[in-house]
């Protein structure tokens, strides 16, 4: 349980920041509509470019209480599910992170593009998230073909009850191409974008463990991803300077890979924070 002194609001701007100086003073939100952060293509996006065979980690904060419409997937129809971040691009798919129409959250990686007789790995969180409060969620993966090492975590407590599934032949994830992109997938304007607020997004070159999971969530305060070895993308969505930073979303890792915001403006970057 979080204790809180006089004047401060749970997941508000004067919530408390921890120590060191650190502090998280904003987030974006979209519309559901058309509003997009693209991230372009790099390497480092994808699992195990630096062939280090260490594992894949990504992280973020949400808050939504958005479910798709059921219906035949983009791009023939509304989509069943809507995409919190991907790399995937029609034929181009290296993995999403989705709300499911059920408000469940899935991660699904896509072996070599995700083409005719490829297979994928997909994990799905036990209980639906979308519930209008401050979620983090953690997916780590230890590169297992056969998905073993699959895991995530909810609020830095690993889900067990989570249902993976595994379809046809899977031999890794390669780079092909497609943008990452946050609330929706590249090309799927108008069909796949969430209403959501988003957070503090990362990707990390290593497997992290049920510790790190507990310290990144740290009883609810974002901490500075910096801290964590291997850190390969880490989006702050407006921290520390606020809407003047439009339309710029800073990669604070030592990789620089910059998203812009697209169809959105400055008043999309809010002081609504975990």
């Amino acid at each position: 349980m979080k204790i809180l002194k006089l004047g401060q609001m749970l997941g508000g701007s004067n919530a408390p920041s921890p120590s060191g100086g650190f502090k998280n003073l904003y987030s974006l939100a979209f519309d559901g509509v058309n509003d997009f952060v693209t991230c372009g293509d790099a390497d480092v996006f994808t699992p195990n470019t630096s062939g280090a065979n260490r594992g894949f980690s990504l992280g973020l904060w949400f808050k939504t209480t958005d479910a798709s419409v059921a219906g035949p997937p983009p791009p023939f129809g509304a989509g069943s599910s809507k995409f919190l971040l991907g790399k995937n691009n029609t034929s181009l798919k290296e993995y999403d992170l989705q709300v499911e129409s059920n408000g469940k959250i899935s991660m699904k990686f896509y072996s070599q593009g995700g083409g005719l007789g490829q297979g994928f790995g997909e994990l799905t969180t036990s209980l639906a998230l979308n519930t209008g409060d401050w979620t983090h969620i953690l997916y780590t993966w230890d590169l297992s073909n056969d998905f073993s090492g699959f895991k995530v975590y909810v609020n830095g407590t690993e889900d067990a009850s989570a249902t993976i599934t595994a379809i046809g032949s899977f031999t890794g994830v390669a780079n092909k191409g497609a943008a990452l992109q946050f609330a929706q997938i590249e090309g799927g304007v108008g069909i796949s974008n969430l209403a959501a607020s988003l957070d503090e997004i990362f990707i990390v070159d290593d497997n992290l463990s049920a510790s790190q999971a507990a310290d990144i969530y740290n009883s609810a305060t974002p901490i500075d991803m910096n801290t964590i070895n291997h850190l390969v993308a880490w989006w702050r969505n407006g921290d520390t300077e606020g809407p003047s930073v439009f339309p710029t979303i800073t990669d604070d890792s030592s990789n620089s890979n910059d998203g812009t915001m697209t169809n959105m403006d400055s008043g999309d970057i809010v002081t609504d924070v975990p």
